[in-house]
């Protein structure tokens, strides 16, 4: 038998040990955010005029036009909040997300940060970052023992397909040096990203009024052990636009693997709040849930 001198210390390691790794997660998160605004200055963004976006296809110039953004000065970063539900199979319970996201605009880059809500007292924070061309995915049990460190040229590219999904939310990092246009017929164009070495594609699907609607792509699916090029599909729910600071964008999406054993969406999100112009510096909480959830 232990004494209870002896139980009480090995308490202590164990309680100094998930210390540890809990101020690591977020020094980490903090890092990142650091390389993310620094990459948001590299330089400074255009003010998006018709004739800027003349040589798009007509269906992503009428998108901008409709999203607002002409004639509009924006910085080089976007900060928003989301909150949600995700599941991690068909069957699986749906669990409570809220999120906090920061994007470089005139670099592709972005920082995602989550607590993911299992059971009451119990989480997981997540990351999913894509920085200088190289993507990065952490989810941590309680913020401390990681359950996924995935890195890696799939997760560069999954990385790429995210942040063209993710400029429905600032479309005028459409008229970026590392993206091509082009027209697929009169409601679809196609959008490749090249950036750090490697291309991905996606096509942008809008409706006659010029909203997008969906978005999908092949994307890497890992799955018992293994990782295969899949659909990835994101879709507008309907009636799903707001207007943030003057710009309409979608703020209901899903998102949904298109599978060879059927169609498996495990995310629903909602965005909150969208910031294009705000110059604060934003801090990370100290904590799995972080200053706004």
């Amino acid at each position: 038998m232990l004494s209870g001198s002896i139980w009480f210390s090995i308490v202590i390691i164990i309680a100094l040990i998930l210390r540890y790794y809990y101020v690591r997660f977020y020094k980490m998160l903090e890092a990142d955010r650091g390389k993310l605004l620094l990459q948001c200055c590299s330089r400074c963004p255009d003010i998006l005029t018709e004739d800027a976006i003349q040589h798009l296809p007509r269906v992503v110039k009428r998108w901008l036009t409709h999203s607002g953004i002409l004639n509009k000065a924006f910085s080089g970063s976007v900060h928003l909040c989301q909150q949600g539900e995700m599941r991690t199979g068909n069957n699986g319970k749906w669990m409570p997300v809220k999120a906090e996201q920061w994007f470089s605009t005139t670099v592709p880059g972005f920082l995602w940060t989550a607590a993911i809500n299992m059971l009451p007292l119990l989480h997981l924070a997540g990351k999913d970052s894509y920085i200088n061309g190289k993507g990065h995915m952490l989810i941590s049990f309680l913020s401390t023992i990681p359950v996924v460190n995935a890195k890696g040229p799939e997760i560069d590219q999954g990385s790429m397909i995210r942040y063209l999904a993710e400029m429905v939310w600032f479309p005028y990092a459409t008229v970026s040096d590392q993206i091509r246009w082009e027209e697929v017929d009169e409601l679809t164009a196609r959008a490749t990203i090249t950036y750090g070495g490697i291309s991905a594609s996606a096509l942008f699907r809008f409706n006659e009024e010029g909203d997008f609607i969906s978005l999908t792509a092949k994307r890497y699916y890992a799955a018992k052990g293994r990782s295969t090029l899949e659909d990835w599909l994101v879709e507008t729910e309907p009636g799903a636009y707001r207007t943030f600071e003057g710009i309409r964008v979608p703020d209901r999406l899903q998102v949904t693997w298109l599978l060879k054993s059927g169609r498996f969406t495990w995310f629903l999100l909602k965005v909150t709040d969208i910031k294009y112009h705000e110059n604060r510096q934003y801090q990370l909480a100290k904590s799995p849930r972080h200053e706004y959830l």
